[in-house]
């Protein structure tokens, strides 16, 4: 009778476990995307040529990033996978094949209310998610030291039907407890 009630209370907890993992729903999956990302441009020994922009003042660099570099440099990216916590499951309204009205592409886009941290991801695709052209969202922060948003939106070609980042652009706000806002913009192009 023990043996049949273990097998029993096995067999539920098993089933269990699947409903829980059928449940887990992934919007998209950012690390997979930017590890792809840096793999790629440091095979490719890539070069990034970036320019910053704060306030009045600007300063440009050209380096051949490592694969360090380009981890960093694309860090910003990964936080956007924020959007896959289990308390934003139901969260988002998903909406695809929105044809775009300033181009030929696709969109798949994820809406949420505009007080989220990511209130919005757009996808914009040539015929398939997989064949992925622009990448645009918006992130913002806010606590009682500061307050900040940024639209970040990655740039992408194809080659043998994946996704290669081309390039890459951060455009944002930030304003700290008693000092004035600051308007900040990184533009990066990488070329092979």
């Amino acid at each position: 009778m023990r043996v049949i009630t273990f097998a029993l209370f096995v067999s539920l907890l098993g089933a269990g476990c699947q409903k829980q993992n059928a449940k887990e729903k992934r919007y998209q999956d950012f690390d997979s995307l930017v590890n792809a990302q840096v793999t790629y441009l440091t095979r490719s020994k890539a070069s990034l040529k970036k320019k910053a922009t704060i306030g009045c003042k600007s300063d440009s660099t050209s380096i051949v990033p490592d694969s360090t570099t380009w981890s960093h440099e694309l860090d910003v990216f990964r936080q956007l996978d924020l959007i896959n916590r289990p308390i934003y499951r139901d969260a988002y309204i998903v909406k695809d094949r929105t044809k775009d009205s300033k181009s030929n592409l696709l969109i798949l886009s994820y809406e949420a209310p505009p007080t989220f941290t990511v209130p919005y991801l757009r996808l914009f695709y040539q015929d398939s998610p997989k064949r992925l052209k622009k990448l645009e969202a918006l992130y913002q922060e806010s606590n009682s030291l500061y307050n900040t948003k940024r639209i970040l939106k990655m740039y992408f070609d194809d080659s043998k039907g994946k996704p290669y980042l081309t390039g890459y652009t951060i455009d944002g706000n930030q304003k700290m407890m008693l000092s004035d806002s600051t308007h900040y913009t990184i533009t990066a192009e990488i070329t092979f």
